[in-house]
């Protein structure tokens, strides 16, 4: 049977393995290289000679206008369609919602493989086969050595303009899908428009487009990685299969530490089918939240200016040895303190300064992050916000946490050697998300491997300004209004402000878009 497979960009992974286990049939699917209106023109063909469609559902293909289209297309066709949800919570599109769906949203099941197959076999026997209207090109899939009949158009370049050839319309229109996670559909805009020789004055578009294409990778694998953690989860919580879940997860645990929304580890743990195969060194507290990883910083000295009676003098300060968050505090780490009844609301967390319990009086409501997705860095956030998260999860950690010190950020900033900048003394554009970087928004805090800083940290320069326990250096006093500093830069900030000696003192109310924070466990005495 002629099948052809629609799927957003960020599940091609899933869709090339699906499409190897349809292998008994002839298999299209887009490999979405190209576009344009000769690419549009292979798409109606594909349609037109499939004799089933096969609709891979998530999020992204259900709100993809191409992925719709083509079903739309496909149903005005008389094609049989075949739906198969890839992601659990998946809203089945309401053309297709009386149809019965195979469920692989916990990876490639058996159940799931035989629903599908069952429902393309029973409507292969009961259509009329007609020969396509031009030859095909059949090849063997992606070339990795499995031998599948899966059809795959190399279609000609693009020829129409997108949204007219009005660049300022496809950038707005592209920067409102990235914002909004629709990294497939900036992609299509963004392809089309530097095919055709578009340019902006200001704007890089080839900037934008690898910001597309960087969003497509990493939800690919955050979605195979939540794909295959469903299937061990499902092992782990039956008691037959429990054994072998738990050797499943040491194996996932390994290459994910910080991912287990389940608790997988602690019922594998319990577990004696589990014998020693889970116990691991614990060097570091674990973490109770997604992604809270800790770095160790060494003792060392800073060398800094600071005024005193007046004069400006050079010192070299002793920062004592202590623990700095890997990564600056997301959207989803600081959701969690939203959402906790024991959270936000509760006035215990505020009560460290009177000025900031005045605060929380006035403004009971959190302001949303202006820039959504999980892995952003969380912003919008007074000092005054940042300082109660960490008194919450002091609490739930059972340790001592709080803002860093100017001294103890800029310590784990420069390193030994006194650096410039995390990775070194140079500016590069490709190792943070800076003014010249031509971003305009946070990007994801994992992002920038190459520009981490000597101790494994990311984002010390660019993506937020970070907010400080302190302003000046020798007052660290919380029961005052007084300024505090942000170090860092941010998306919006020309490069020598995101030098790891340069801060801002701004009032502990101050909240923009640009400001988030990290956190720091107090160094022992």
């Amino acid at each position: 049977m002629k099948l052809f497979i629609s799927y957003a960009r960020v599940d091609k992974p899933y869709c090339i393995q699906i499409a190897e286990a349809l292998g008994i049939h002839e298999v299209w699917y887009d490999s979405r290289l190209y576009v344009g209106q000769n690419w549009w023109e292979e798409i109606l063909w594909r349609l037109a000679w499939c004799e089933g469609f096969v609709y891979l559902l998530s999020p992204e293909s259900i709100s993809s206008e191409y992925c719709v289209r083509e079903m739309q297309l496909a149903l005005q066709m008389g094609k049989p369609i075949f739906p198969v949800k890839i992601v659990g919570d998946t809203i089945v599109p309401e053309e297709i919602a009386t149809l019965q769906y195979a469920d692989m949203s916990n990876g490639l099941t058996l159940a799931a493989g035989s629903t599908l197959l069952n429902a393309i076999y029973l409507s292969e026997r009961n259509m009329t086969r007609v020969e396509p209207l031009k030859p095909l090109k059949t090849g063997n899939g992606n070339g990795n050595g499995h031998h599948v009949k899966v059809v795959v158009a190399e279609p000609p370049p693009a020829e129409v303009l997108p949204l007219n050839g009005d660049v300022n319309a496809i950038v707005g229109k592209s920067a409102e899908a990235l914002e909004a996670g629709q990294y497939d559909e900036a992609y299509f805009l963004l392809k089309r428009a530097i095919e055709h020789g578009l340019t902006a004055m200001y704007v890089d578009l080839e900037q934008l487009l690898r910001e597309a294409e960087i969003g497509l990778e990493e939800d690919g694998k955050r979605r195979e990685r939540e794909r295959e953690y469903r299937a061990i989860a499902q092992l782990v919580k039956l008691t037959r299969t429990r054994a072998i879940g738990c050797q499943s997860f040491l194996a996932f645990h390994n290459d994910f530490p910080e991912y287990d929304p389940d608790n997988l580890l602690e019922i594998c743990e319990s577990e004696q089918a589990a014998g020693n195969t889970l116990k691991r060194t614990r060097t570091q507290p674990r973490p109770s939240i997604p992604m809270l990883e800790w770095c160790e910083i060494p003792h060392g000295v800073l060398n800094v200016v600071i005024e005193r009676n007046g004069e400006k003098q050079r010192d070299t300060l002793q920062i004592d040895p202590f623990n700095l968050s890997r990564f600056p505090v997301t959207n989803a780490q600081y959701q969690l303190f939203l959402d906790d009844q024991n959270g936000y609301a509760n006035p215990r967390w505020w009560e460290f300064s009177p000025f900031a319990l005045k605060w929380h009086e006035e403004n009971y409501e959190p302001l949303p992050s202006k820039f959504q997705g999980d892995d952003r860095p969380r912003e919008n956030v007074t000092w005054y916000e940042a300082m109660a998260f960490c008194n919450w999860l002091s609490e739930r950690l059972g340790m001592l946490i709080s803002l860093p010190t100017r001294q103890q950020w800029q310590r784990a900033a420069r390193g030994d050697d006194q650096r410039l900048y995390p990775w070194g003394n140079e500016f590069d554009t490709s190792l943070c998300n800076a003014l010249e970087s031509k971003i305009h928004q946070t990007t994801m805090v994992m992002r920038y491997v190459k520009g981490v800083s000597a101790y494994g940290l990311y984002d010390m320069a660019g993506n937020v300004w970070e907010w400080c326990l302190n302003g000046a250096y020798d007052d660290c006093d919380l029961m005052t209004e007084r300024p505090r500093a942000v170090q860092g830069g941010s998306f919006m900030s020309a490069h020598e402000r995101a030098q790891n000696g340069f801060h801002f003192p701004l009032n502990p109310e101050s909240r923009f878009g640009s400001i988030g924070f990290r956190i720091a466990t107090l160094a022992r005495s």
